[in-house]
C-alpha cells in the first residue's frame, strides 16, 4: 500500500466508525419504539379479558399508575396521525399495532444487516492498517 492508499483507508475507517455510531443510535431508537408498541399491544390484549366496570391500573408515565374503572373494553382511543386521536374498536387498533410492529421488526432486521456490513468493512480496514503500520520500518532516530 502506498501512502495515498493508507490515508484513504484511514479516512474510510473514520467514516465507517461515524456510520456505526449513527446506526447504533438508530438501533436504540428502534428498540425503544418496538418495546413501546409491544407494551401497548400487550395492554390491549389484557383488556380483552376485562368487562365494563373492572378496576384496572392505567400508566400515566414515569413508572406511575392510577386505579381506574374500565368503560367499554371493546373500544379505545388511538392516534391516527397528525396529533389526531379517535375512538376505535379494540380489534382495529390491535391490527394496526400488529402492522406497525411488523414494520419496526423489518426495519430492525435491515438495520442489523447494515451494521454487520459496516462492522465487517471497518474490521477489515483496521486489520489492513494494523498490518501496514506493523510492517513499516521505524524512521531515523
Amino acid at each position: 500500500m502506498n501512502e495515498q492508499e493508507i490515508r484513504a483507508a484511514g479516512q474510510e475507517l473514520e467514516i465507517l466508525q461515524g456510520q456505526l455510531e449513527n446506526l447504533n443510535k438508530q438501533d436504540e431508537l428502534i428498540s425503544v419504539t418496538l418495546e413501546e408498541y409491544s407494551r401497548a399491544r400487550q395492554a390491549l390484549d389484557d383488556l380483552k379479558d376485562k368487562k365494563k366496570g373492572d378496576e384496572i391500573l392505567v400508566p400515566i408515565g414515569a413508572n406511575c399508575w392510577v386505579h381506574a374503572q374500565l368503560g367499554d373494553p371493546s373500544k379505545a382511543i388511538a392516534s391516527i396521525g397528525s396529533n389526531v386521536a379517535v375512538g376505535q374498536k379494540l380489534d382495529d387498533i390491535c391490527e394496526r399495532l400488529d402492522r406497525h410492529l411488523e414494520e419496526i421488526r423489518k426495519a430492525s432486521t435491515e438495520l442489523s444487516g447494515k451494521m454487520t456490513k459496516v462492522e465487517a468493512r471497518a474490521r477489515d480496514l483496521s486489520i489492513i492498517l494494523q498490518e501496514v503500520y506493523g510492517n513499516m520500518e521505524p524512521g531515523p532516530q
